[in-house]
């Protein structure tokens, strides 16, 4: 983490550009002062200072959908109705400024392990995911599977370059898991059936690592039931948004 005499780093970053998924997803483009990089692994987060709401500033954390390498951060952003910290961000305009700090947070993939690696999300809970994938592919040669569920009011973020990465890399696999018509936004039981049959129900193997994004109960309840099933508690990993 970057800091200053034990105080996270604060960086004034500027909107470079926006990225429109959906009416209410979006992606944000910060770009850090030239002489300020920000040191971080893939998965991590970053908390802004926004001047809204009764006592500003309102501070809100982002997982980083960019990798490392990448020369701009980038923060997935969902618009929640009556939510101030995301209508604010949603009025920003290329070259506005906010202040953030970080990085944050243990669900990260610094060095993927040699085992079988399957990440899960749904969502935006995929921007954390991103980079992760990116790095194993980069580091590895262990097989990679991603399960991105989504539905009608998530948009599949992202999905035509992972698309793209498991057609030029024959070790991963990815898969869209879409919920069925009526099911909320921050659920999706068929991503929970296929996990259950597939890491559970069909074999004995318990060596694989998970990664599990997602908003609410979904997360929790993907890595309880992994972590019941005998998979080791370290190697299941969760962020519940």
């Amino acid at each position: 983490m970057a800091v200053a005499n034990g105080v996270p780093r604060e960086y004034r970053v500027t909107l470079d550009r926006v990225r429109d998924w959906s009416s209410d997803t979006r992606s944000l483009f910060l770009r850090l002062p030239a002489d300020s990089p920000l040191v971080f692994d893939p998965g991590q987060f970053v908390s802004l200072a926004l001047p809204a709401g009764d006592r500003p500033p309102l501070v809100r954390a982002y997982s980083l959908a960019s990798s490392p390498e990448d020369g701009a951060l980038e923060i997935c952003v969902d618009r929640v109705p009556g939510g101030e910290g995301s209508g604010y961000l949603f009025g920003l305009l290329p070259g506005d400024e906010v202040v953030l700090t970080g990085p944050f947070g243990s669900f990260k993939l610094a060095e993927p392990p040699p085992t079988p690696l399957v990440f899960i999300a749904q969502g935006t809970g995929i921007a954390p995911v991103r980079p992760m994938v990116r790095r194993a592919l980069a580091t590895g040669d262990q097989p990679i599977v991603v399960l991105q569920g989504g539905n009608a009011a998530t948009p599949m973020v992202y999905a035509a370059e992972f698309v793209e990465l498991a057609s030029a890399n024959p070790r991963m696999r990815w898969e869209s898991v879409l919920a069925v018509a009526g099911t909320a936004a921050a659920d999706n039981p068929q991503l929970e059936r296929i996990v259950r049959e597939r890491y559970v129900e069909a074999d004995d193997e318990r060596a694989r690592h998970f990664w599990i994004c997602a908003v609410g109960a979904l997360a929790t309840r993907l890595r309880d039931l992994l972590r019941g099933a005998g998979y080791e508690r370290r190697a299941v990993r969760c962020e519940k948004w």
